[in-house]
C-alpha cells in the first residue's frame, strides 16, 4: 500500500566511467559554498533572534543556485531550525537593516534579494 514518498526504498547510484557499472553513490552533505561576505556575516550576527541563522540559509540557497536571488525553501529553514515565526521576524530584522530585499507573494515562499553592507567599500588587503 503506497503511504508518501518516503516510504518507498530509493538506492542512489552513479556510472562509474572506468569500469561502465553502476556503483552505490552516498548520499552528498549540504555544505554552505562561498565567497560569504564577513561584513554581511557580521551586521547579520549582531541582530537579535533567528536573523544570523536565516542569514546563513539564504547564502546557502544564493550560492548553491549561484543567484543573489532566491525563494526560500523548507528544507533551508529546516537544517538551520528557524520556524515559521521566526522566519518572518527573521526576514523584517534583516530587510530593516538594509541586508535583503524581500518580495512577498500571497500564499508563495518570500523571495530574497541578498544586498551588499555597504556601497563604495574597498576590498581590503590581509596584513598578518
Amino acid at each position: 500500500m503506497y503511504r508518501d514518498d518516503k516510504s518507498i526504498p530509493v538506492k542512489r547510484v552513479k556510472l562509474d566511467s572506468s569500469s561502465g557499472q553502476y556503483i552505490d553513490a552516498p548520499m552528498s552533505v549540504p555544505f554552505l559554498k562561498g565567497p560569504v561576505p564577513m561584513d554581511w556575516l557580521s551586521a547579520a550576527g549582531k541582530l537579535p533572534g533567528k536573523a544570523f541563522n536565516l542569514g546563513i540559509a539564504i547564502w546557502w540557497l544564493a550560492n548553491m543556485a549561484n543567484s543573489k536571488n532566491v525563494k526560500l525553501t523548507g528544507r533551508a529553514l529546516g537544517y538551520v531550525g528557524i520556524s515559521r515565526d521566526a522566519t518572518s521576524d527573521a526576514l523584517k530584522r534583516l530587510e530593516d537593516n538594509g541586508l535583503i530585499l524581500v518580495k512577498r507573494s500571497p500564499g508563495q515562499r518570500p523571495t530574497v534579494q541578498i544586498l551588499p553592507v555597504a556601497q563604495g567599500v574597498t576590498k581590503r588587503e590581509n596584513t598578518g
